[in-house]
């Protein structure tokens, strides 16, 4: 009877010790509805999904190896358009020369300047026109050879600056065929002395050397820069088009 009753009184402690891990479960997964309790949540942050870095580069790439194919196999010296640009730069040297001839001309004409003779004195004033006109002359050569630069260098699409200078390689090329056919020609069509001119040589190769180098040193200047501005054209229109960055 007593082991019975021990039993009993387990199992009601056993009952009792269930109920109470049940309510505590209870308690657990239940909210508690406390004011006194501040509850806290953090915003769930989007998933971003990240950029795709190698086709990107890959992109760049292919790109870039593009362009080095086109310039490799159209770059560098495009006689043609070289020559085209010889064309325009002649052109608008004869132009701009004139109109430099004709100021000057209406100066002196206005400022009653006499023409001098040959190996007589130099007024004050024939010295100044004489400045101008070399001045003008200078600009009228940059000018005529920035448009003739400009025109191979647009018509070339690549390598302006090589193109540029190509149109001052074909102007070498026309000076010494002229200087040819001068020199062959020379002793029948002798200007000088069909008009009696008394030219000093020694004084006409200096000043011919030194109006040489700064003549070459201007147009060259000036049909390469003028090549590298018009090459830019087509650089613009291959980044519009995607073929560059």
């Amino acid at each position: 009877m007593a082991r019975k009753i021990d039993e009993q009184s387990d199992g009601a402690a056993a009952s009792q010790e269930e109920q109470s891990v049940g309510a505590g479960q209870t308690e657990q997964d239940q909210p508690v509805d406390d004011p006194t309790i501040i509850r806290t949540t953090q915003p769930i942050e989007p998933i971003v999904a990240e950029a795709p870095v190698e086709s990107v580069r890959s992109t760049a790439g292919i790109r870039a190896e593009r362009a080095r194919f086109l310039r490799e196999h159209y770059g560098g010296f495009f006689w043609g358009s070289d020559l085209m640009g010889f064309a325009v730069a002649t052109f608008f040297t004869i132009l701009f020369l004139g109109v430099v001839g004709a100021v000057v001309g209406a100066v002196g004409y206005q400022m009653g300047t006499a023409v001098p003779k040959i190996g007589g004195a130099v007024s004050n004033t024939t010295q100044s026109l004489g400045i101008g006109a070399l001045v003008g002359s200078l600009i009228a050569l940059f000018l005529a050879y920035y448009l003739g630069g400009y025109t191979a260098g647009r018509m070339a699409r690549y390598d302006g600056a090589k193109n540029g200078f190509g149109v001052v390689i074909w102007t070498i090329i026309a000076a010494i065929v002229l200087g040819i056919a001068g020199g062959a020609l020379g002793t029948r069509f002798n200007v000088a002395n069909q008009v009696h001119l008394n030219i000093n040589t020694q004084t006409l190769t200096t000043a011919g050397v030194v109006s040489l180098a700064v003549t070459l040193l201007v147009i060259i200047v000036a049909a390469v820069l003028g090549g590298k501005i018009g090459e830019r054209y087509h650089r613009a229109v291959d980044r519009e088009a995607g073929v560059t960055q």
